[in-house]
């Protein structure tokens, strides 16, 4: 009889509908980037395109598709460098390579904020109950710049925690990313003994007060691709020399607290939302355009 093909072709050809359905969120979305500028002077459409494709990311990407990166996967690349990388062990799933093929090449345009702000159906969770929550009144707490920035610390150790752990147990090393509320939430989709279900809720609940609770300090896959997101080659998103210095409303409604007081954008924390952009192109907001707007006038 003729030699079967390799395993992870015959996981590609049988995974076809899956596929094309990433493939066609990945083509939205990068639809969305390139036209940033057009659509964020459309507050409205704005809003509706980005919780819309949120939801599809968590519904369809996350709860249909299981397409949730892990901190994890990391550190198995890492491992497979040093030991003898080999295709074969990241193509058997292939809606999870294309969205890390897809990540790496955004982080060169966009930085992490490709996957974390878009992709990643845990963060799209956070995002949609903190946006029901504001809907209904919940009010959100303003987390000090200097605390907020400390607080960036565990993020970094959980990832350089787990990395280190790696080498000398991988049993541990897993234990340890169970930080990740990834395998509970999307992977098992929520199936899981009480105290996995406990810490998911706690997560969740913070995220109705402070958006994006745990993407903010807590993710380990988030500072992992922070590392590499620093390659970035271009910077899409536009800043005028007023910004922090005339006018401060980028910071103060940036919701992931990714911009300084001096009006830079921190890559390592934005999640391109495009927000300030969104703000920056609004003539009934930016402080900027209000007084050009009273001098033509």
């Amino acid at each position: 009889p003729a030699a079967s093909g390799p395993l992870w072709r015959e996981s590609w050809q049988g995974k076809q509908v899956e596929i094309a359905v990433v493939l066609t969120l990945l083509a939205g979305l990068t639809l969305i980037l390139f036209a940033q500028e057009w659509i964020t002077r459309r507050p409205r459409l704005w809003r509706i395109g980005r919780l819309s494709f949120l939801a599809s990311t968590f519904l369809v990407l996350g709860m249909g598709l299981n397409g949730q990166l892990s901190g994890v996967q990391v550190v198995a690349f890492v491992h497979s460098l040093l030991t003898g990388f080999r295709w074969e062990t990241f193509l058997i799933e292939p809606v999870i390579f294309i969205l890390w093929g897809f990540t790496a090449l955004g982080m060169l345009f966009w930085g992490r904020g490709v996957y974390c702000g878009w992709l990643c159906p845990f963060g799209a969770l956070q995002e949609l109950t903190n946006a029901a929550a504001q809907k209904l009144g919940v009010r959100q707490i303003a987390v000090p710049q200097a605390l907020h920035e400390r607080l960036w610390v565990i993020k970094y150790s959980l990832f350089m925690g787990i990395l280190a752990l790696s080498f000398y147990s991988m049993h541990d090393a897993l234990i340890l990313a169970e930080a990740e509320p990834f395998k509970t939430a999307i992977s098992l989709r929520f199936i899981r003994a009480w105290p996995f279900l406990l810490f998911v809720a706690a997560l969740l609940t913070a995220g109705l007060f402070i958006e994006r609770f745990y993407c903010r300090y807590l993710c380990p896959l988030g500072a992992g691709l922070a590392i590499p997101a620093k390659l970035k080659i271009f910077d899409w998103l536009k800043r005028r020399p007023q910004c922090g210095r005339e006018c401060r409303m980028c910071e103060t409604k940036c919701t992931v607290g990714a911009i300084d007081a001096i009006g830079r954008i921190n890559a390592n924390e934005c999640v391109l939302c495009l927000r300030c952009q969104v703000i920056m192109n609004d003539d009934t907001q930016c402080p900027v355009l209000k007084r050009r707007a009273r001098v033509e006038g």
